[in-house]
């Protein structure tokens, strides 16, 4: 070898059916596993790789195991621990390359053979070949597809007995979007193994009232889980009326997805049960790992390990579970005491404390959720694969998301960035403060930080509604999950009170928004059947004693104004009209406005939001400020939804290898 083990190039990669492998660059004593590798191949794939099926295996795998990683470079496959995929490049004249590639049949289809080349491509271009050359017979018709499919331009020619294919090694922007379909299709599959599993086993299912493994139990009950659910607990022999099991080996039939709920040092093992069950996914709830210290951080590390050794998906760990309220996908494998209705909203937090606040509030304001993952540490799985599966799930509106750090901040901003002209996605990032930072990291043992002009900058790019709290949060989904989005910044309010109409103006203004004057002829419309006393201008003041008959008609009357973008009605209670009249008023408003534009309703009262939010079946605010700076943030999103999608800046001069080698040290050594 004449260069030294680039171990910068190993790397984790999904499929698919997302699953993961581990890729790494070959090394000399791999040829045994390449041997057994090649050996395991059907004489057809075998043939198709070495142009024939009687070779000297052994010989061949000694030689495709001598590499010195730049004119002979080769990457390996891993999973469970042995060879499950081959690719390998040697440099000729002209700048070209031939480059050649096995993978294990039970592992075809998935697109192992894309991601090798495309590996191999970034490798090959770095050493100075600007084009890759590999002569196919012409029956092997999977390797053809693979390589038209790739997204790399390539040219065939025919020879004797033998296409030849030549393409470059550069990656073009088709080839960019290609491989970003594949990533989304690996992401939806990852992140169905874990909302909709055909099977679930519980570890540490228990039968101690209030302990997380009888709360998930029981949570797994009453959500109606149609598939095969199976209890876990070798101290009992049923738990909560279900057969219990001494272990997941004992548990018949298939498992998809293990939710974990046993002591952090036990995790492992139980890990380790899973992949041998076949497993597809884990959500670990057990705390004690990266979030408690370094103890914790190197079970945190073992864990991920098996994972990836097997391909298994994790959730966690350190997590609240993860919940779906889909008709035919019923699951709530979390612990919270409460589950939110069924809806449109999408959550995903780093908080499981947050998450069960959203949970209890959401009730109160109406706001359905249609899936939700608490992800704690997120070793593996993070927000963005479920941004990628809510994009087309068909179900979820809204995405909102609690962040405390991000893993991969250049796939967030590509992610949203897309889906994000699909559906609104509204966050709350905290550590703004260097304490709160400080705090964040302890909290879910997130290494990475960000500062908060570049999660601004991120942000802004990308479309992302950024919140303050959490119940501006809320007030943003109610909004965005219910209504349709404003044409523009301009407001009407209705009130019954002066002074609350111009708090929401002010309001208004300060979150960007307009208040226009009504116009005469709108004016002559509202006297129809306002009070004389009325204030006709914006806002338009129904003084106290307007009914609910009054709200309902200035709603419509000032919805035909084309001179306003949305509507906030304000109600603070007099001596006759009661707040659920009003509500109930408003509703009705809503429900024939001649043209659609967002309405929002505000009672100042210190009744309960719940039975207001749910008679007016629109977004409900207890003060104005909140409806006003929600639909300033409703306002700002449909302006970036209308512009022109931008390509991303391509920065000159970038040296990403050796970045990836000195990040790759600095972890290795334990320096953040």
């Amino acid at each position: 070898m004449s260069s030294g083990y680039p171990r910068h190039r190993e790397a984790d990669v999904v499929l698919h059916d997302g699953s993961t492998v581990r890729l790494r660059p070959v090394r000399p004593e791999d040829a045994e596993g390449l041997a057994q590798l090649f050996a395991a191949l059907s004489l057809e794939s075998r043939a198709f790789r070495f142009f024939s099926g009687a070779i000297d295996l052994e010989r061949a795998a000694a030689m495709l195991a001598d590499v010195d990683y730049e004119q002979r470079y080769g990457l390996l496959a891993l999973r469970d621990g042995r060879a499950v995929g081959h690719g390998l490049y040697v440099g000729g004249a002209g700048g070209r390359a031939e480059v050649a590639f096995a993978v294990a049949e039970e592992m075809q289809g998935k697109g192992l053979g894309t991601i090798l080349l495309a590996h191999l491509a970034e490798v090959a271009g770095e050493h100075g070949y600007s084009a890759f050359v590999a002569e196919v017979l012409p029956q092997n018709h999977r390797m053809i597809e693979m390589f038209r499919e790739s997204g790399l331009p390539t040219e065939t020619s025919s020879e004797p007995g033998v296409l030849r294919v030549e393409m470059p090694t550069a990656v073009s922007a088709a080839a960019r979007e290609r491989f970003e379909d594949r990533d989304r299709i690996a992401a939806r599959a990852a992140v169905r193994s874990l909302l909709e599993p055909r099977s679930v086993a519980l570890v540490g299912a228990s039968r101690r009232p209030g302990s997380v493994g009888a709360e998930v139990l029981r949570n797994l009950l009453a959500a109606g889980y149609e598939g095969p659910l199976h209890a876990v607990n070798p101290k009992a022999e049923t738990v909560a009326g279900l057969p219990a099991y001494p272990s997941l080996a004992a548990v018949p039939g298939e498992v998809e997805l293990a939710v974990i709920a046993v002591p952090a040092a036990a995790v492992a093992a139980v890990a380790r049960e899973a992949a041998a069950k076949g497993a597809r996914a884990l959500v670990v709830l057990s705390a004690g790992f990266a979030e408690t210290g370094e103890e914790g951080a190197r079970r945190e590390r073992e864990l991920l390990a098996i994972c990836r050794e097997h391909g298994m998906r994790l959730v966690g760990p350190n997590c609240l579970g993860v919940l779906n309220t889909a008709d035919d996908a019923r699951l709530n494998a979390t612990f919270i005491p409460q589950p939110p209705p069924a809806g449109n909203v999408g959550f995903v937090s780093q908080s499981g404390a947050l998450g069960l606040a959203l949970a209890e509030f959401a009730g109160e304001r109406r706001l359905g959720v249609s899936s939700f993952a608490s992800v704690g540490n997120r070793a593996d799985v993070t927000g963005n694969d479920f941004l990628e599966y809510w994009e087309e799930d068909g179900r979820t509106a809204v995405a909102l998301l609690y962040i405390e750090s991000f893993s991969d901040p250049r796939r967030f901003a590509r992610v949203a960035r897309r889906a994000g002209r699909k559906l609104p996605i509204v966050a709350v990032k905290s550590g703004r403060s260097a304490a709160g930072a400080r705090a964040a990291s302890s909290h879910t043992g997130a290494l990475l930080a960000a500062s908060d002009r570049t999660v601004d900058a991120l942000f802004s790019q990308a479309g992302v509604v950024r919140t303050e709290t959490l119940d501006e949060l809320l007030d943003v989904a109610s909004l965005l999950s219910e209504q349709p989005l404003p044409q523009g910044r301009r407001v009407g309010i209705v009130t019954n009170a002066g002074g609350p109409g111009i708090m929401c103006a002010d309001a208004c203004d300060a979150a960007g928004l307009e208040v226009p004057e009504t116009p005469e002829e709108v004016r002559k419309r509202l006297r129809r059947f306002a009070a004389a006393e009325a204030g006709l201008g914006n806002p338009v003041d129904l003084i106290a004693a307007a009914g609910p008959e009054e709200y309902r008609r200035a709603i419509v009357e000032l919805a035909r104004w084309e001179g306003i973008d949305a509507l906030i009605a304000i109600f603070i209670r007099p001596l006759a009209t009661t707040a659920e009249e009003v509500a109930a008023a408003i509703a009705a408003a809503a429900a024939e406005l001649p043209r659609p534009i967002p309405v929002q309703a505000v009672f100042i009262t210190t009744a309960a939001r719940a039975p207001l939010a749910a008679a007016a079946a629109v977004p409900t605010h207890l003060q104005p400020e909140g409806a006003a700076r929600a639909l300033g943030k409703a306002a700002a999103y449909a302006e970036w939804r209308r512009r022109p999608a931008a390509a991303p800046a391509e920065v000159a001069g970038v040296r990403g290898d050796e970045a990836a080698a000195t990040i790759a040290e600095a972890l290795a050594a334990g320096r953040e």
